[in-house]
């Protein structure tokens, strides 16, 4: 049974010189499979001295020939840990911001009617917050607890009701046709499977319901914002100013091969992704309030060394 046709999906102990590891036999992916079931499960002892290993938080990530790492279980991980610091909820941006984006769906979009919506990886609750507040039904869901455990303490203290669920972005637990628009913040970059996630949402949604999917073009090649990124990533480290940096690499390093738009996420990108999974009338927002909205509240240092520019991408599901 050959190794590489498997995946790690516990690690249950470390014992003496072995890992105990249980794995699962994915079957191979066919070309419009975004659900692929587990076949059969099993558990292998493999010395630990044959191979590389790395410990993250407690987490043994074994990389090794044929055996794959859990990409969901390390992307878990590491939010659950990150969601102790993360703010991006009512303490991470105050009434003023709110407005700004209030006034970018409202405006843009019309969101004038109840509408009942479906915040995608939900994190602390940004947007679930936002559009909540706006009147409308609102369900979140996330792969991180921790993170749940966050959005739902926000909405507690802001008086808000929202519907929670831990899931997977690219594997909904909803029945077709069951919102009118889908959102997500910072999530596209992260995703496995981004074409499964993208028919997932078209899925759930009715038809004519829309999917927005805010995003930042974290990796733009230009020569002037890679030699921003370096450095900042070196004034960081030379100041001791963001600790999450270190963290993240030690997480997303190992996966980052396997997450298609980690590097590559961008409004082309993001638009030709929604186009490609059978959206229509896409569009992308450059979310220029926003963006200046930010900057009035950066030092001057962030301003000058600042490359990540903000954006959101549309799409619609078709009548039919």
């Amino acid at each position: 049974m050959a190794l590489n046709r498997y995946q790690i999906f516990n690690i249950s102990k470390k014992v003496s010189n072995t890992l105990t590891l249980e794995i699962e036999g994915v079957p191979k992916p066919t070309e419009n499979g975004c659900r692929l079931k587990p076949s059969k499960s099993l558990t292998v002892k493999i010395r630990k001295n044959l191979f590389k290993r790395r410990v993250v938080k407690g987490l043994y990530i074994i990389i090794a020939w044929g055996i794959f790492i859990d990409c969901k279980k390390v992307i878990a991980s590491y939010w659950n840990i990150r969601s102790s610091t993360y703010t991006n909820g009512i303490n991470g941006f105050d009434e003023e911001e709110r407005a700004v984006w209030k006034q970018i769906f409202e405006n843009s979009f019309s969101l004038s009617e109840r509408l009942n919506i479906l915040d995608v990886g939900t994190g602390a609750g940004f947007l679930a917050l936002l559009f909540a507040e706006m009147g409308h039904k609102v369900t979140g869901i996330d792969l991180s607890t921790n993170m749940l455990k966050k959005a739902k303490h926000n909405a507690d203290n802001m008086g808000l009701k929202i519907d929670f669920f831990h899931g997977d972005a690219e594997n909904l637990p909803f029945e077709d046709s069951s919102f009118d628009l889908v959102t997500n913040k910072f999530l596209l970059w992260t995703l496995q499977k981004p074409s499964c996630a993208v028919t997932e949402w078209k899925r759930v949604l009715k038809p004519g319901g829309m999917v927005f999917a805010i995003d930042g073009d974290w990796f733009d090649p230009r020569p002037g914002r890679r030699v921003n990124r370096m450095i900042s990533e070196w004034a960081d480290k030379f100041l001791k100013k963001n600790q999450h940096n270190s963290v993240f690499k030690d997480y997303y390093g190992p996966i980052r091969s396997s997450l298609p738009l980690y590097e590559k996420i961008s409004p082309e990108n993001a638009s030709l992704l929604f186009s490609e999974t059978g959206l229509v009338n896409t569009s992308v927002n450059s979310l220029l309030e926003v963006q200046e909205f930010k900057k009035s509240r950066q030092s001057f240092l962030q301003r000058v060394l600042g490359n990540n520019s903000i954006f959101l991408a549309s799409g619609q599901k078709t009548l039919e």
